[in-house]
């Protein structure tokens, strides 16, 4: 990997260090090992014979070979390779006992194999050849395939069967069925007993991953091969190694053996064959359904799905289709999960919206119709600036890219998805669209482009596609007035009976690349560049009411803008913290400066109020619960004694006792201050400001506080 490059400082490895690595994981009384790679030609003759003798000493080690995987031999086709290579492969051959027609197994042509001599002084030769589905992914591999008359294992198949002491004549294969290792027996076992291994009509069996690549163990090359400069560390590795089956492959950045397998986009295919074995080890198989019974399970979909559309009108029906899909999906996942079994989703998925099509067509047709209407009124958020120059013309579609220093601000409303779900779709588009007229004009007034509506968010340029020099402080400037404009918008909101909103803006600077993005059919003014991302997070560190700023856009207005204080961040992936500067108010021409919330006093809960807390990462919530007692309650505030660690601005999940509170939902709030000062009791007092109250649980606390 990258820190045994680092380490050995050569991103060539010489066969001395293989050599060396063998002759440490044999002294560390390792099972056996596989190394993932072909050592096809001879090298430096020293280096060549000391991997040899390493080799042949440890007595435990396979190399690979690779064939092209077909499914049948092409007509006329000689195989290349040298004499001396396919004389060797003769002699690694395997004769298993067939009991069916093997002709659909695969055919390997064109072998490559590890040098003949190396070959000799090995446990073993496997074929690491795989075959992608058709969807390019790896879920199986083929046990054996068919070169000369004779069969061939797999790598992590040979070495398997190597150590359970299953030699090939007690290897019984089933085409089309199943694979039968007679009386498996694992190292100092007195009994053995035999492995069924399910397979296809092409020998493949598929593979139950363990998880993702982070789930295995992985060792640097460089630590292993450098432990024989200490006898203390060999013993630890040997203590750590023992009796283990080891894989060394080549994973650092760079390496092409990657692809998609079920539970990664890009998983390290060595790691495929580890999977293979621990699957056979375990014995955890999975089985695919028959055609047969597939066939079996569509026509009774189908069938369903007629009934439906027969007996029920559209909406009916179509709730009905999805209670369909939704049961055949829990199905297959059960049976994945709970009895190994492998349901095809995607045919019978496809033969049930075959079967729905005809109906809803009108709906598709009304619904793109709604569409175009979307599109079309989103239209308006743009400023006339963008859309002249970038619609206006032919020309505006035709832009390059280029770089250019952008402000962003990032608006967001807090608990709006929350509310959501507790409104009618008509009242949450009446709210929405009231608030973002509202920040719409605003915007517009200070020379902003909206650039997306993310939901309940609003995306701001301030710099394109015209560039002016005073962005940071229009950005500002707009933020403040955003803000203060929600107090207007919560008056409308009392007076028509709906709940109050609050929003907290994040705003930062930075180059990005800028330009139009799509077709001249399809086209969006947009930007790319770490700084967006930077202005998101900045905003996820807001409550409700506050505007965040970062350095980058403070150096720029520093003599004009004023601030409340300052707050230090951690960012992933950047090793320092941010400070980010709290923005009351706005010097110069504009003159403004954010509304205030009335000083609020706090009232003692006696008995406190038990609340459980969970940590929130994103969308993330944190599994394991925080113990704790709402001590002091303000209208958006609490004093919160903890039963365990929080740091500063974190954002919590709040469950009030359901014994104490019963039907009471949860609460949202951010950690805005931490009182540490005993420092051996593993209690802890914060301060928290709610981001998020429901009615109900709102309305319990005025009540709280008014006892």
């Amino acid at each position: 990997n990258n820190t045994t490059i680092q380490q050995l400082n050569n991103y060539y490895l010489n066969r001395s260090h293989h050599a060396q690595l063998i002759s440490n994981l044999a002294a560390m009384n390792v099972s056996a090992q596989l190394y993932d790679f072909i050592f096809a030609a001879r090298s430096n003759d020293k280096e060549d014979n000391a991997l040899i003798k390493a080799t042949s000493d440890a007595g435990n080690v396979y190399f690979g070979l690779a064939f092209e995987l077909l499914k049948e031999t092409p007509p006329g086709y000689e195989d290349p390779k040298k004499a001396n290579d396919i004389k060797y492969l003769d002699r690694t051959k395997w004769r298993v006992v067939v009991k069916g027609d093997v002709t659909t197994f695969y055919v390997g042509v064109n072998p490559l194999a590890t040098f003949p001599a190396l070959s000799s002084a090995s446990r073993g030769l496997g074929f690491l050849s795989l075959k992608a589905d058709c969807d390019g992914a790896f879920r199986r591999l083929p046990l054996l395939v068919r070169y000369k008359n004779a069969f061939y294992p797999s790598y992590a198949f040979r070495a398997i069967c190597g150590y359970l002491d299953v030699p090939p004549e007690r290897i019984v294969v089933k085409p089309g069925r199943t694979i039968t290792m007679k009386d498996a027996k694992r190292p100092g076992a007195e009994a053995g007993h035999d492995i069924v291994i399910p397979i296809d009509r092409y020998g493949n069996m598929v593979i139950n991953f363990i998880g993702p690549w982070e789930r295995m163990k992985h060792y640097n090359f460089a630590d292993v091969l450098r432990a024989s400069e200490d006898q203390d560390e060999m013993e630890m590795w040997k203590e750590e190694l023992s009796g283990k089956i080891i894989v060394i492959s080549e994973v650092s950045t760079g390496a092409l053996d990657v692809g998609p397998v079920p539970t990664d986009t890009n998983f390290p295919l060595s790691a495929l064959h580890a999977n293979v074995m621990h699957t056979i080890l375990t014995e955890s198989f999975l089985r695919e359904l028959s055609e047969s019974e597939m066939l079996l399970i569509e026509l009774s979909l189908l069938l369903i799905i007629l009934m439906l559309s027969i007996r029920f009108s559209s909406t009916p029906f179509s709730l009905g289709s999805f209670a369909v899909v939704g049961g055949y999906v829990g199905l297959a996942a059960f049976s994945f999960f709970y009895a190994n079994l492998i349901f095809n989703i995607v045919r019978p998925l496809l033969i049930i919206t075959f079967a729905i099509i005809s109906i809803v067509v009108y709906r598709y047709i009304k619904e793109e119709k709604e569409r175009n209407f979307i599109r079309a009124t989103f239209g308006r958020y743009l400023s006339n600036e963008v859309v002249e120059k970038l619609l206006g013309s032919p020309e505006g579609l035709k832009m390059s890219g280029e770089i250019r220093e952008v402000t962003f601000l990032v608006s967001d409303l807090r608990g709006f998805t929350s509310l959501s779900s507790r409104l009618s779709p008509h009242e949450v588009i009446s709210i929405f669209n009231r608030y973002l007229e509202r920040m719409v004009e605003i915007i517009a007034h200070y020379r902003g482009t909206v650039d997306e509506i993310q939901g309940d968010g609003i995306l701001v340029f301030f710099g394109a596609p015209l560039a002016g020099n005073d962005d940071q402080k229009r950005a500002i400037a707009c933020a403040i007035e955003m803000q203060n404009a929600m107090e207007k918008l919560n008056l409308e909101q009392q007076q028509l009976n709906l709940p109050e909103l609050s929003m907290g803006i994040g705003i930062n600077s930075g180059e990005v690349v800028v330009g139009n993005i799509g077709s001249e059919k399809r086209a969006k003014y947009g930007a790319i560049g770490t700084p967006i991302n930077t202005a998101f997070r900045i905003e996820s560190h807001t409550i409700g009411g506050q505007i965040l700023i970062s350095p980058s856009t403070y150096e720029k207005v520093r003599s004009l803008v004023q601030v409340h204080g300052t707050m230090e961040v951690q960012f992933k992936g950047i090793d320092q913290p941010v400070t980010l500067y709290d923005v009351s108010g706005m010097g110069g021409e504009y003159k403004l400066a954010l509304l205030t919330k009335t000083t609020e006093s706090f009232t003692s809960l006696k008995p406190p109020l038990p609340i459980t807390c969970f940590l929130l990462e994103g969308k993330m919530v944190s599994k394991t619960g925080i113990l704790g007692y709402i001590m002091r309650l303000s209208e958006s505030s609490a004093e919160v004694s903890l039963e365990g660690q929080v740091e500063i601005h974190s954002n919590l999940k709040i469950l009030l006792s359901l014994k104490a509170t019963p039907g009471l939902s949860e609460v949202y709030a951010k950690v805005v201050s931490l009182d540490q000062s005993n420092s051996t009791s593993s209690k802890v007092s914060v301060r928290l400001e709610f981001t998020w109250l429901p009615e109900n649980v709102k309305t319990f606390f005025d009540n709280k506080r008014s006892e």
